[in-house]
Formats: structure tokens, C-alpha cells, sequence
């Protein structure tokens, strides 16, 4: 079951033409994507105290619908085909307003260790949740 995060669109993230600025997008999506890894139990601050985190390598965004404020998005997050050190990040977008899909992501990542400046390998217990719930969906 996807990781869900609602995110209110704010005055500042419209454009001149009226709506919510693309780049504006991708914040939207990193705060869910860190949302969702604390809920996998993979501590924000435990990951600052190692020095280590999520990289991301490449973004894919399809733009679907404009998002104007006032309104807010929900996100809905998942992780795929995950090995020790990279793995998808799954994500979409929806208008609360009305439900509409405004934009569907993948995000290829992997967890880097920026004290030793190397990827950094997933422990098995996350690794092995993270298998586990590939399989459910399946």
C-alpha cells in the first residue's frame, strides 16, 4: 500500500500564469518521498547522524493537470525493484479538490554515504520489507 501525503499549494508556488510553477512539483514530491521514508522507519535524524541518505539520479515527471491555489495535493508514494543500494521511487499526484492525477513520477535513487563519498548499502531488514511488500503488490 503506497505511502500518503496531502500538501497544501501555498500563494508563493504560483507562476505568472496563474498556476503552480513545474519546478514547484518536485518539492512536492521530495517532502512525501522523506514523509514516506520516515513511516518505513528510516529516520531522518538517525540518517543525518550516519551521514547518510537518499540521492536522487534521475527524475521522470509526466504532467497531467494544472494544480492553483487554494487547494492542496495528495501524494502517494511507493518503492520498487529495490537492491542494497538503489531502487524506484514511485509517485502521484492528485488534486484534493476534485482527485484528478496532475502529475505521475519515478525517481531512480539510491542511498549514498557522504562521509565515505560512496553508495551506501541498505541494512536486510529494510531491504527484506521492502521485498516483502513488492511481493503484495504483485
Amino acid at each position: 500500500m503506497p505511502h500518503t501525503t496531502e500538501i497544501p499549494i501555498l500563494w508563493s508556488h504560483m507562476d505568472a500564469n496563474g498556476h503552480v510553477n513545474n519546478g514547484v512539483y518536485q518539492s512536492y514530491f521530495d517532502e512525501a518521498r522523506i514523509q514516506a521514508l520516515e513511516k518505513e522507519g528510516f529516520s531522518i535524524q538517525e540518517m543525518r547522524e550516519k551521514k547518510v541518505g537518499p540521492v536522487m539520479v534521475k527524475a521522470e515527471l509526466s504532467y497531467h493537470k494544472p494544480l492553483h491555489h487554494p487547494d492542496s495535493v495528495r501524494i502517494e508514494t511507493g518503492f520498487r525493484d529495490m537492491s542494497k543500494i538503489k531502487g524506484k521511487v514511485i509517485q502521484n499526484m492528485f488534486r484534493v479538490s476534485d482527485g484528478a492525477l496532475v502529475c505521475a513520477a519515478i525517481f531512480s535513487a539510491l542511498f549514498f554515504d557522504f562521509e565515505k563519498n560512496r553508495p551506501w548499502k541498505l541494512p536486510d531488514t529494510f531491504l527484506e520489507k521492502f521485498k516483502a511488500e513488492e511481493k503484495q503488490k504483485a
